[in-house]
């Protein structure tokens, strides 16, 4: 018996198997060259201007790479040291006596509102539990700490790799970028797609998610700490991780912050954070962050938010990118397929 194109077949189950292994070898540096990709785009235009004047691939790519690390690096460096100093004085402060004063006043200001000493409420505040909670927020932020030293070594395998491959597709992305089209059965106009939804949702989650985040978490360590609010830094974080939370956002953070400062006795800071918050800080979700996202999302604002979180719960920090850029792919494929199939479909559905 002889099988038609044995020789076909043979080839591409050699082939899907060997792809198969080389994605397995490669998967570690999957999510490293894909935000690699995402800067290259962003900061593809200082590498040309700085190739307009050395005339040099290789140095341009480096110097651009420089750039990139400055940009990036040391302001995460920098922070990432004021949160580990707060974390630790949050540690001796609730490991002391100065603990008990903090709860004494807090139980006291909550028994003090109008509201509360009408029903009785204050008869069930107990100040042993809630010193007891904050003791227990203290060592979960230690174990957060630890967690976070002991993924130094993963970030810095990730920022070297990401490094790495960004100095290359600098140099050769254009060229690598076709041959991937040349290689692709689809459609060259569906590939061009697909390029710019991924160019697009790059810009749209650096400029619309990290940037307008990053924002809100300054505006907020600088308000907290201008109105004496303990912790500002990691309060300031903890706004910026929050603010992709459509509709409250960064209020998870500032709302229970002025409220905990009226209840202290603190009414005046507790006011300004609340006019600070509504009149700022809230309305940067709805002035700049569309003009500075722009026509560039192209998906609806829940996708977004659940690209967003399920990026975050499955590729970590990076997932603020990866996740969105990988809907929007999915996305575009499904545009795709509906713009190649749509005659055939409006049959099916007659």
């Amino acid at each position: 018996m002889r099988l038609k194109n044995y020789n076909i077949y043979f080839f591409f189950t050699v082939l899907v198997a060997v792809t198969v292994l080389a994605g397995l070898i490669l998967k570690p540096f999957l999510i490293p060259f894909i935000l690699a990709a995402v800067l290259a785009h962003l900061f593809n235009f200082i590498y040309r201007g700085i190739l307009r004047v050395v005339r040099h691939k290789s140095i341009s790519s480096l110097l651009t790479c420089f750039l990139v690390a400055l940009i990036i690096l040391i302001p995460l460096i920098f922070v990432s040291s004021l949160v580990v100093e707060e974390v630790q004085s949050m540690l001796a402060r609730f490991s002391s006596e100065s603990a008990v004063v903090f709860v004494d006043n807090l139980k006291n200001g909550i028994a003090s509102v109008p509201f509360i000493k009408t029903f009785g409420v204050e008869k069930f505040i107990n100040g042993n539990i809630i010193l007891s909670a904050l003791q227990t927020v203290s060592q979960n932020a230690l174990l957060i700490l630890e967690k976070t030293y002991s993924g130094a070594a993963y970030f810095m395998f990730v920022t070297i790799i990401m490094f790495f491959s960004l100095f290359y597709i600098f140099i050769d992305g254009q060229k690598f970028v076709k041959k991937i089209m040349l290689l692709s059965p689809i459609r060259d106009e569906y590939e061009k797609t697909l390029i710019e939804r991924f160019n697009s949702i790059s810009r749209a989650t650096i400029k619309g998610t990290i940037l307008v985040a990053i924002i809100q978490g300054i505006i907020g360590s600088i308000l907290f700490k201008l109105t004496g609010v303990s912790s500002p830094i990691i309060l300031g974080v903890l706004m910026t991780l929050t603010s992709v939370i459509p509709a409250i956002g960064s209020g998870l953070v500032w709302i229970p912050a002025g409220i905990v400062m009226i209840l202290l006795g603190y009414t005046a800071q507790g006011i300004i954070i609340f006019a600070v918050g509504i009149l700022v800080i809230s309305m940067i979700d709805n002035i700049v962050k569309p003009h500075l996202v722009g026509k560039d999302t192209q998906m609806h604002p829940l996708m977004v938010l659940f690209a967003t979180l399920g990026g975050l719960a499955l590729f970590g920090i990076s997932g603020f990118i990866v996740g969105p850029i990988i809907m929007a792919l999915f996305v575009a494929l499904w545009e795709i397929y509906y713009l190649e199939f749509k005659h055939q479909l409006k049959d099916f559905n007659k």
